[in-house]
């Protein structure tokens, strides 16, 4: 369940490419996300897809450090890290989505979110 819905989220994020972020989800999706600064909900494809990919879409890098999909039960667990330059700073997040699929999208996802971290060059 979901491994390739998974793999096809991560790329969309990966490639900063909105309409394949917005692809994942169904017409009717809810988002619940967890961040540092707050708690933001988003309702239908279109309006979560947009926010996911604002989070990103200021990066000038954007290299994907890990990615993972575990079944939990009747639930998907999409994790994924992320590291990238945004403003002349690098930075890493990671996030972590626990869904429900139907028909190959995610219809109802909470998401938990490390905020973007400074990271120190290697």
């Amino acid at each position: 369940m979901g491994h390739a819905l998974s793999e096809r989220l991560v790329a969309g994020i990966a490639a900063q490419d909105q309409a394949a972020i917005t692809s994942c989800f169904t017409d009717e999706a809810q988002l619940r996300a967890l961040l540092p600064h707050g708690v933001r909900e988003r309702s239908g494809a279109e309006e979560v897809g947009s926010l996911i990919a604002t989070w990103f879409g200021d990066s000038t890098m954007l290299d994907l450090d890990e990615a993972r999909a575990t079944e939990v039960g009747d639930r998907l667990h999409i994790g994924y890290r992320f590291t990238g330059v945004e403003e002349g700073e690098r930075y890493v997040v990671e996030q972590h989505l626990v869904c429900t699929v139907r028909d190959d999208k995610i219809e109802h996802a909470h998401l938990l979110c490390s905020g973007f971290r400074p990271r120190q060059p290697q």
